[in-house]
């Protein structure tokens, strides 16, 4: 019979394509790998990988068996899970996929404090800028807008708010610009590959806009390079506030100016996605710690 943990691996190996950046992710050698999956095929008397160039991809019998596996690992994790639950200490590992909006600067420091308080529990965090399409493998999902799906339980914690932010040098241009589009279309920054190719803006007392900024040629997956091209005086960029604010007073490099005040971007709701039932003691106290610091957002 196969164990879990070459359930595991096929499934490892069918998400990557690769044995060695599965054996990366799962902590093994690719020799243990082969044999897991060697050892499955026999069990099943049925091959369920081909090699294609230099990645391996499932032939029919993998496909077929793909969802099952997928199953049985959850319900072994969700057992054990149930099991954790009842332990009354807060301690052991969490799995966390978090938006990448929202991973840089609130909640990495927020992560850090928790671990700090809690000796006994780890955080694995995986950052994105996609949804996801099988969240069993997380014990939560910080993510924003709509949610992810009805199988999950999404429970909203507050709304991140943004406003339009720049460097200094370049907020000394828009002296005397009172809006948005008056602005040139080059001093917009839009290197954050996740946004539309433009910038919605709303004004409590003005009509809303939407900014068509240029398409960038240069096109960037992780939010880093989008406030990098800002602090470097590029243009002008939509920020979160919380983000913002702690560069007012920042050394020249690192100094963040606010510009067109009373324009803002669109509110992004903000959600916890975390399965139903019975939820582990560290899952639901970072839960609970979540809920408190989520007013730094605002």
């Amino acid at each position: 019979m196969y164990d879990l943990n070459e359930l595991r691996t096929f499934v490892s190996v069918m998400e990557t394509g690769n044995l060695k950046e599965s054996a990366l992710k799962l902590g093994v050698s690719k020799s243990t790998l082969s044999r897991r999956v060697q050892h499955l095929e026999q069990v099943l008397n049925q091959p369920l990988l081909r090699r294609q160039a230099n990645r391996l991809i499932a032939n029919e019998a993998g496909t077929q068996f793909l969802p099952f596996a997928k199953k049985i690992l959850y319900l072994a994790d969700d057992g054990h899970r149930a099991v954790e639950a009842l332990r009354d200490d807060v301690s052991g590992s969490l799995k966390v996929y978090v938006h990448t909006k929202l991973a840089y600067g609130w909640f990495s420091k927020r992560a850090s404090a928790f671990v700090d308080r809690f000796s006994n529990v780890d955080i694995d965090v995986t950052v994105g800028c996609q949804a996801l399409s099988d969240i069993e493998q997380y014990d939560l999902c910080i993510w924003l807008q709509e949610p992810i799906g009805a199988q999950i339980k999404s429970e909203a914690l507050g709304a991140l708010k943004q406003g339009l932010y720049a460097s200094p040098h370049c907020a000394e241009q828009l002296i005397g610009i009172t809006h948005p589009s008056d602005i040139d279309a080059s001093l917009w920054v839009n290197l954050f590959n996740c946004e539309e190719n433009g910038i919605a803006l709303e004004h409590e007392i003005l009509p809303s806009v939407f900014i068509e900024a240029p398409r960038p040629r240069l096109r960037m997956s992780q939010y880093e390079y989008h406030v990098d091209a800002i602090l470097q005086g590029k243009g002008v960029g939509l920020l979160p506030h919380y983000f913002a604010q702690p560069h007012f007073t920042s050394n020249e490099s690192d100094r963040l100016c606010p510009v067109l005040p009373g324009w803002e971007g669109e509110d992004s709701p903000i959600y916890l996605h975390y399965s139903f039932g019975c939820l582990s003691k560290k899952l639901q106290t970072f839960l609970q710690y979540l809920r408190e610091e989520a007013k730094g957002l605002q």
